[in-house]
């Protein structure tokens, strides 16, 4: 009896810290955003996304970008991850995983995390109509507005999302976290090579990963209530239903 009474202790309180860990990023996402959304607009900080944009440029040529040729290919396969193709099928293929595996409230969240999410990011798009950097200074093709960055956004929304599913899978606290440090080092690396490739300024990066870990973390919290009930239980799965159908109504019998 004490065994279980620490153990369920110990699972409320975990439960708990969660709870208040993903309260904290989205406040901590909110204000960031907020801070750069005034910063991006304000002559300080656009001053300073110059001085990052011209720092990645040799020489003062806007066409060549400082490094080895290799890594300018590399920039332009890895800012991939964050196009609305790339992160559009891993989201069709993890939520249609999601489904066939029975597990169709995460197969829901996936899908509308990232729904929203797009929805999200052409709404804030079209509220600042921040110009992109000049086009002599873009190695890669961009069209819509700048601030904040869909690619940025997108890859944090999705690749958290997906990353935070897989560790839920997981009992191993190091493949936990793991898990978490692949989706966050997938959206980082995104962000990053819209920079060096002259598409976006570094304030329309900043905004997109604090957007898409905002709008991550707040719908992991929605989740998280729509599996519990009012008294705190999480739902069952119809298939536990199902098995335990014919107990309940052995039961009804009995007592009739």
């Amino acid at each position: 009896m004490a065994k279980l009474l620490t153990k369920g202790l110990a699972e409320t309180f975990d439960h708990e810290a969660i709870g208040l860990g993903a309260v904290a990023l989205m406040a901590g996402a909110a204000a960031l955003f907020a801070e750069v959304a005034d910063d991006q607009a304000e002559p300080d900080g656009r001053a300073s996304d110059w001085r990052v944009l011209k720092a990645l440029r040799r020489n003062g040529d806007p066409k060549d970008p400082v490094g080895p040729k290799w890594l300018q290919r590399a920039a332009e396969e890895t800012t991939a991850l964050g196009g609305l193709t790339v992160v559009g099928g891993a989201t069709a293929l993890a939520s249609g995983g999601l489904w066939l595996a029975g597990r169709r409230r995460e197969a829901a969240w996936v899908a509308a995390t990232f729904v929203g999410g797009l929805a999200l990011s052409e709404g804030l798009k079209r509220v600042y109509t921040r110009g992109r950097p000049p086009r002599e200074y873009r190695v890669a093709a961009a069209e819509s507005h700048s601030f904040p960055s869909g690619h940025a956004l997108l890859s944090a929304v999705t690749y958290l999302t997906i990353g935070a599913v897989v560790a839920r899978s997981l009992s191993d606290a190091r493949l936990k976290v793991y898990a978490l440090a692949a989706g966050v080092g997938a959206a980082t690396a995104t962000g990053v090579t819209r920079v060096y490739l002259g598409v976006h300024w570094a304030n329309d990066v900043v905004g997109g990963w604090a957007g898409g870990l905002f709008w991550a973390a707040s719908s992991w919290m929605a989740t998280k209530a729509w599996t519990t009930t009012a008294l705190g239980r999480p739902h069952r799965h119809p298939a536990a239903w199902r098995r335990s159908w014919p107990r309940l109504a052995g039961i009804s019998r009995l007592r009739a």
